[in-house]
């Protein structure tokens, strides 16, 4: 009282709370009266071996009962604090990076029962553990210094009844409150949710005015903290802050895991599920090794796409957080944003909400054409002298112009924006030199334009390829809005082009399966694009009549003829473009991860189902029609696969089923399944959608039909034989 410093508690308030009569109450409601896992066991005597990296291991003996109650607890513990700990070391190695060389401090709340796990965690990590517990330091936050009176009179209690031996640290949410601290004689001050630039600021001022002054100099520390992830820790890094504290090394268990380490784990859903058929941002191990500055933005598109993968979590915070940052007026004119805005709008158009995703595209190439992305030197100037960098930019270009194109193409449009842009880019180099970060020098387009002429054959980049194929996309749309018709003249110059571009490829290249077993997802989509190219040329010329079925689908646009197909050469053209759906159904027979295709392939499936629905109604009997029907099958099984997943999907695979149903029910050749219920869900099991085709597939079910002459029309014809 001498000091002035208010006392109001006793003896009694310094001891802790009693909770072991709560505490049992819980664990009696949480343990079940009978154990039906140990009476399946019972109390037969066994061994558990805990294995370690090396060669020792501990060895417990005991009724295999109680070994298997304890080994998911061990497990879980064991997980959860090796989690901290690796949680632990990548924040410090960020910080290290960034020049700061003072404490990086864990969180001071732990979970209830787990403090000396996750304190452990964070020592292996290389971490200051903070205090251990409430006894360790006097923590006074908003509430005690309200209670207090003032932060004076709540320091000076506290030192008080602590002694010289304990520290006190105060809660501060502005400079004035971190002075009055201070002056009080506060230990450590902490600045709790401020800006980085805030916190630079008030403690330069804090150090110059306490520390650093020629007046009462006082010794004290600097901390910072609330809301520090890995994707901001270096925005607050300065030589004035003494301690760094982060609450998300290990946040949450029992409804409420770190942030940071989920957000860590859709980073890694989104690399191995979309980054294989989109790979233009930086590889994940050069992102981990450059840290997230000026990738904010693209950190949300990714937690968004991978959250989309994530059953154990709900799409829409992680959808909203992107789109609130992306739609901002003024966000970053960068690289970093074009990929941000190009991932976020193919994921949304595939979560079905294809007016926003236009506009988020659009605002992708704007931002794209001012900063020149185009030209070479867009890499040079934005790459930051990192070769994997660079070639991330120059891959956000060709994805941009083949984005822009398929979402022309999706609605039939012949028109897109970057159609018409000029590319004065190098080639980008191929898949598995850029995931490894072995950049070559850069190859010109001249060189791929002249590649029939070189003396050894060239292999380029996957890309390369795709981007080749959409190059007869744009020209067949630059002629048509030219002039105006679809005609035969123009597709046979688009044949001959895909003649060119199939018979130019290496042998490597023609098969999207690579010699190790893996999919090429780049190439299986520039192949899936060709063959869509085929269908579509041929198809408005063809006996493939559209039904009204088909031409009402809202999921997806199949072709419209623009011309009225002539009686002469219409076999041909029928045969043409059933011969390119067989090449399709021998790409989606191939076992493999079907999720990690490219998202466009879905359009292109649900396409090529429909025209294998007109051939199965118009022109296939018995075992050919049954070949086809499996093929349908297949379809329409991938489109359900990637539907648990991308909306869009599910409402394309619904509308096959629907045209099936409404085309092949009036063909008596044709045998359907009963009419399920409009409301049921058809769930094909995994095993069952990649499986590998019946190998009749391999044979030409289409060789020695003869194509019926039919008149003209666009609605659905009768089938072959029927009155």
């Amino acid at each position: 009282m001498a000091e002035g410093a208010p006392a109001f508690g006793s003896v009694a308030h310094l001891l802790p709370q009693t909770y072991k009569r709560l505490v049992s109450e819980w664990l009696e409601e949480d343990t079940p009266s009978f154990d039906y896992g140990g009476f399946v066991v019972g109390e037969e005597i066994s061994e558990a071996k805990l294995l370690g990296k090396s060669e020792h291991c501990a060895t417990v003996r005991g009724p295999v009962r109680k070994l298997l109650l304890g080994e998911r607890v061990a497990l879980n513990t064991l997980a959860r604090c090796s989690g901290i700990a690796t949680k632990s070391a990548r924040l410090l190695t960020l910080l290290r990076k960034a020049g700061y060389p003072n404490i990086l401090a864990g969180t001071r709340k732990t979970t209830p029962g787990f403090r000396v796990v996750e304190k452990y965690g964070m020592l292996v990590g290389g971490v200051d553990a903070h205090r251990v517990d409430l006894s360790a330091m006097t923590m006074l936050k908003d509430n005690h210094i309200v209670a207090a009176g003032s932060i004076t009179n709540a320091v000076r209690a506290a030192k008080s009844a602590g002694g010289f031996a304990i520290k006190v640290e105060v809660e501060c949410q502005s400079f004035e409150e971190a002075d009055e601290a201070i002056a009080a004689g506060a230990d450590i001050v902490m600045l709790d949710n401020f800006t980085p630039d805030g916190v630079k600021v008030a403690a330069a001022q804090l150090k110059d005015k306490w520390g650093r002054g020629t007046g009462d100099r006082k010794a004290f520390l600097v901390e910072v903290s609330g809301g520090l992830t890995e994707e901001n820790v270096e925005g607050y890094v300065c030589g004035d802050i003494d301690i760094v504290s982060t609450s998300s090394i290990h946040q949450d268990t029992a409804g409420a895991m770190s942030f940071a380490i989920s957000t860590d784990r859709l980073v890694d859903l989104y690399y191995e599920n979309f980054f294989p058929a989109h790979p233009y941002t930086m590889p994940q191990q050069f992102v981990a090794l450059r840290g997230t500055h000026g990738m904010e933005l693209l950190l949300l598109s990714m937690h968004f796409v991978g959250s989309v993968y994530a059953p154990w979590t709900p799409t829409e915070p992680y959808y909203e957080a992107a789109y609130q940052a992306l739609c901002q007026p003024n966000i970053p004119r960068t690289g970093f944003t074009i990929q941000a805005l190009l991932m976020f709008a193919t994921a949304q158009h595939h979560m079905d909400r294809r007016p926003e995703s236009r506009k988020m595209l659009d605002r992708a190439i704007e931002l794209a054409v001012e900063l020149r992305i185009n030209h070479k030197d867009f890499a040079q100037l934005h790459g930051e002298g990192n070769p994997v960098l660079e070639e991330s930019f120059r891959r956000t270009y060709y994805f941009l112009l083949i984005t822009d194109q398929h979402f022309a193409v999706v609605v039939n449009s012949p028109i897109y924006g970057m159609r018409d842009v000029a590319n004065f880019l190098d080639l980008p180099c191929d898949d598995d030199l850029y995931v490894t970060g072995q950049i070559p020098t850069p190859t010109p387009l001249s060189e791929y334009e002249v590649r029939e002429f070189a003396d050894e054959e060239i292999v380029f980049s996957s890309l390369a390829y795709m981007y080749d194929i959409g190059r007869v996309v744009a020209h067949i749309m630059r002629v048509f809005t030219e002039t105006g018709q679809f005609s035969e003249a123009l597709i046979a110059s688009a044949d001959t082009k895909v003649a060119i571009w199939r018979s130019l490829l290496p042998a490597c290249k023609r098969d999207a399966v690579k010699p190790d077993g893996s999919v090429d997802e780049v190439m299986f989509m520039a192949h899936m694009s060709c063959i869509v190219l085929q269908t579509s040329l041929h198809r408005p010329l063809s006996s493939l009549a559209y039904s009204l079925e088909e031409l009402s689908t809202e999921s997806f646009a199949s072709p419209v003829p623009f011309l009225e197909s002539p009686n002469n050469g219409r076999g041909a053209h029928t045969a043409r473009a059933l011969k390119a759906a067989e090449m399709q159904t021998r790409l989606l027979a191939i076992p493999c991860a079907a999720e990690r295709h490219n998202l466009f392939t879905l359009c292109i499936t649900a396409t090529l189902a429909t025209a294998q629905i007109s051939a199965c109604n118009i022109l296939l009997e018995d075992r050919a029609q049954s070949i086809a029907r499996d093929r349908i099958r297949l379809s329409i099984g991938y489109l359900s696969q990637m539907g648990t997943f991308w909306p869009l999907a599910k409402k394309m695979a619904k509308e096959v089923r629907y045209v099936a149903r409404a085309t092949l029910s009036g063909n008596p050749h044709v045998t359907l399944p009963p009419e399920p219920d409009a409301n049921d869900e058809i769930d094909i099991p995994r095993d069952e959608l990649i499986w590998p085709i019946n190998p009749s597939a391999q044979i030409d079910i289409y060789t020695g039909l003869t194509m019926p002459e039919w008149s003209p029309g666009l609605t659905q014809m009768q089938p072959r034989n029927v009155p």
